[in-house]
């Protein structure tokens, strides 16, 4: 689930600070038409991968009932679901050690299929899957094991994974305690978009590396935490300063975009919605849309309680605000700004998925 041009430096388009235009509430039926009656807001056609702890299989859920209709092997959930809401990639966690790639379609999760497997002494980290959805690029890092080989030092690297042959190989590896967190693969300019953060969590380079294995590495600003940076297509987005987000692409930190909150507010989650250019942002007690190229930003609810995550469903219709430890959670519609509560077990939902 989780997705990556050269800019020259100078060329950013600084919007720090701006409010934009006047917000506008989303539209609501006129007082003098009857409206039509609402139809559900959930569909058993949608879903989510959540988890019930740490040492749980994660399981999968429709949106419209909280019992589990299967489960995963291993134990939590590291991995990526596709664009589409259908393929999903994931690292089996089993003993304490992360060493098996599985992928499997939502449809058939019991027919799920191994792609990789790395050493004794390497631990699988994060996933991404590709722009076409042909690939998945793997962040691997040492275990800490002892194996039948000689143990390695620290080193994040990336893998990319052919999923049609099942082949891997390694494009770039860092030892100096960094760490790779992988944000896209475009494989038609044939670039792997990743951050590189420290022991803090927060990015300090984003590398740009071919699948030929050559790189280009920039610094990047302060403030902006790995964990925040999410792709579509080929645009990229990250929360600075809990203030400010910025909009770059895969190839291309230094040419970017940056659109502001309103003076002492602060922005708690930003995420794309699917098939569109906006950026879906929680922000106070608010949820709004944002357009990636500027512009009237619109509210679309209020009154929210205060956020422990925001899902976006795959086909953007819905926007899932988690809250109360992530043991509650409610669904936005983006068109409408109607809520509904959803119903929840104890689990923790961490990525929405398609049934369709």
């Amino acid at each position: 689930m989780i997705v990556l041009l050269a800019g020259l430096a100078g060329s950013s388009l600084a919007l720090r600070g701006e409010t934009g235009p006047t917000l506008t509430p989303s539209a609501r039926p006129s007082s003098g038409v009857p409206a039509t009656p609402a139809g559900p807001l959930l569909s058993d056609s949608r879903g989510f991968i959540a988890t019930p702890g740490k040492t749980s299989p994660a399981e999968l859920r429709r949106e419209t009932d909280a019992a589990p209709v299967s489960e995963l092997r291993g134990q939590g959930f590291i991995g990526a679901v596709s664009g589409t809401g259908r393929r999903v990639a994931y690292w089996v966690t089993s003993d304490g050690a992360t060493r098996e790639l599985r992928v499997f379609d939502v449809t058939a999760p019991d027919q799920d299929t191994s792609l990789a497997t790395v050493l004794e002494t390497e631990r699988g980290a994060a996933a991404v899957w590709s722009v076409d959805r042909t690939g998945i690029v793997v962040v691997v890092e040492s275990s800490g094991r002892a194996g039948t080989a000689e143990a390695p030092g620290p080193f994040s690297a990336l893998r990319v994974v052919d999923t049609p042959t099942r082949s891997i190989h390694e494009i770039s590896r860092i030892t100096d305690g960094s760490q790779y967190w992988p944000v896209g693969w475009d494989r038609v300019s044939r670039l792997v978009g990743a951050c590189v953060y420290g022991p803090d969590g927060m990015g300090i380079g984003w590398a740009v590396v071919g699948e030929d294995a050559l790189s280009a590495r920039v610094p990047m600003d302060g403030g902006i935490p790995a964990l925040t940076i999410f792709a579509a297509g080929n645009d990229v987005l990250g929360v600075q300063n809990a203030s400010v987000i910025r909009v770059w692409t895969i190839a291309s930190y230094t040419q970017h975009l940056e659109f502001g909150a309103a003076a002492g507010e602060r922005i708690a989650f930003a995420r794309w919605r699917p098939g569109t250019d906006d950026i879906i942002v929680l922000i106070a007690d608010r949820l709004e849309l944002w357009p990636k190229g500027g512009g009237a930003r619109r509210i679309v609810a209020q009154g929210l309680p205060s956020p422990n995550d925001l899902l976006v469903s795959a086909d953007g219709t819905l926007a899932f605000v988690t809250f109360d430890g992530g043991r509650s959670a409610t669904a936005v519609d983006l068109a409408t700004g109607r809520t509904a509560p959803l119903a929840m077990l104890g689990s923790t939902l961490v990525a929405p998925i398609s049934f369709r």
